[in-house]
């Protein structure tokens, strides 16, 4: 379909002769001779782009030029004149108008800034598109739930969305809840949402490059800082950082990042200038920040800054009536994208799934589902397409085959025969909940990484 046209002139001359040259590259072209004119053939969403003269006859183009962009903030517009000034320009461009051209003009002039307005019309129509559609996967309709327990979340996360940039919001929950998603809605939902959404893992990178990461650092600020860089606060400006694991950034780094609550600025590493930011900072963690706080793990003052605002997400098995819905909702999902037809769960798979603890909650039960999809050709997911651990009675959860049995201990084991076994598994099983994640699992075993890593090597569990 042609692309339309509108020009505006009381010239008879320039309203021809501009019709004719655009006709003959395919624009559909209408005319107006004044601003009467001009609003009787305007209508919303009618018209990609406008050649608007500024002086008419009844009324002044950049006047004329507002209404049409109140009504349509995507019309392209070129203003025209034979009394070019610096201030009309100035008026028409603040308005909204992509070029502004002299009279007399050549044509082919006219031609060349026609095709590039409208080329960067639809770059910035695409780039639009495309932004939604990145959003459309973490707004609250694709938050599934139909328990109770969720509704405080989403109402909670509706309130967020709208309330003001400067106020942070701090998410409480076990690994694997959702926490990054209901972040991603909190972005989606606001009206930030086409500004960037940043996420950083702060218990994935060492302070020292987390520090960069985050501020940036001018040039020369240290032995590698070969250029300036611009730390992830700044390219979000205008929209959201997301804090994963907050609570294993170090001391030092959270004195700065306080300064950052408060003050609404940050420096790079190196330099001296205070930058102001216009970011909404969300932070999460699935460790108790009261007990850091406890044993000199983190900053009071900072953990209170974040907590103005705060939404703890409840653990699948607390949300029971949520687990069928959300394993047929990834059924339809995996379905679509790895092109199975797989159509639900069978009774007994259906009891099995109700009846395991789900340690590693929405994030554990999407990945069995696509694993089953991936490995499985089925229609119906039977006990048997199901993961061991899931097959397990709770009572039977624990390994006990890494323990010694009363028998073995009556014979004389050793003690620290014991010790070992039982470290082994309680290490296993808090690796397998972090998702391997060593920082978590040392958290969860209260024991500090170095220890964690020793003990690992030691057992010979890296490959495991």
């Amino acid at each position: 379909m042609a692309e339309r046209i509108l020009i505006v002139d009381d010239e008879a001359l320039i309203r021809k002769s501009l019709r004719q040259v655009l006709s003959k590259r395919g624009y559909e072209v209408s005319v107006a001779a004044s601003a009467a004119e001009a609003r009787v053939a305007f209508s919303p969403g009618e018209f990609a782009l406008v050649l608007l003269d500024l002086r008419l006859p009844d009324g002044s183009g950049v006047e004329l030029l507002g209404e049409f962009r109140a009504a349509q903030d995507d019309l392209l517009a070129i203003m025209m004149t034979a009394y070019g000034s610096v201030e009309t320009a100035v008026e028409a461009m603040r308005l909204g108008a992509y070029d502004y051209v002299n009279k007399p003009f050549k044509s082919h002039e006219i031609e060349v800034i026609v095709r590039l307005a409208l080329e960067t019309g639809d770059l910035k129509r695409e780039v639009r598109e495309l932004r939604q559609e990145a959003l459309r996967p973490y707004g609250l309709h694709q938050m599934k739930s139909e328990d109770p327990a969720m509704d405080k979340v989403f109402d909670m996360v509706r309130r967020v969305a709208t309330t003001p940039m400067e106020i942070p919001v701090l998410i409480l929950g076990e690994s694997g809840t959702g926490k990054e998603m209901v972040a991603r809605a909190i972005h989606a939902e606001s009206d930030r949402h086409e500004r960037p959404f940043v996420a950083i893992n702060c218990a994935a990178i060492p302070d020292h490059l987390l520090e960069s990461e985050l501020f940036g650092h001018e040039k020369g600020a240290f032995t590698d800082a070969k250029a300036r860089k611009i730390g992830l606060m700044e390219r979000a400006q205008g929209g959201t950082v997301f804090l994963d694991e907050i609570g294993d950034m170090g001391l030092s780094l959270q004195a700065k990042m306080l300064r950052v609550l408060e003050n609404r600025t940050v420096r790079r590493i190196g330099g001296g200038e205070q930058i102001p930011l216009d970011v909404r900072i969300v932070a999460a963690t699935n460790a108790s920040l009261e007990k850091a706080i406890a044993e000199g793990r983190f900053r009071e003052d900072v953990y209170y800054r974040l907590k103005l605002i705060n939404i703890t997400l409840p653990p699948l098995r607390q949300r029971r009536g949520d687990l069928l819905p959300l394993v047929q909702y990834f059924i339809a999902e995996a379905n679509r994208r790895f092109h199975k037809q797989v159509r639900g769960l069978s009774p007994e798979a259906e009891k099995c799934l109700l009846e395991y603890p789900w340690p590693g909650n929405v994030r554990e039960l999407k990945n069995t589902v696509e694993r089953i999809l991936i490995l499985e050709d089925c229609e119906t997911i039977e006990p048997r397409h199901l993961p061991p651990e899931i097959l397990k009675k709770p009572s039977a959860q624990g390994d006990a085959r890494q323990l010694p049995e009363a028998h073995e201990i009556l014979r004389g084991i050793q003690y620290d025969q014991v010790l070992d076994a039982v470290g082994r598994y309680l290490i296993q099983e808090a690796l397998r909940l972090a998702e391997g994640n060593k920082a978590q699992a040392a958290r969860l075993l209260a024991m500090d990484r170095g220890t964690l890593r020793y003990n690992i090597k030691r057992m010979g569990l890296e490959e495991e």
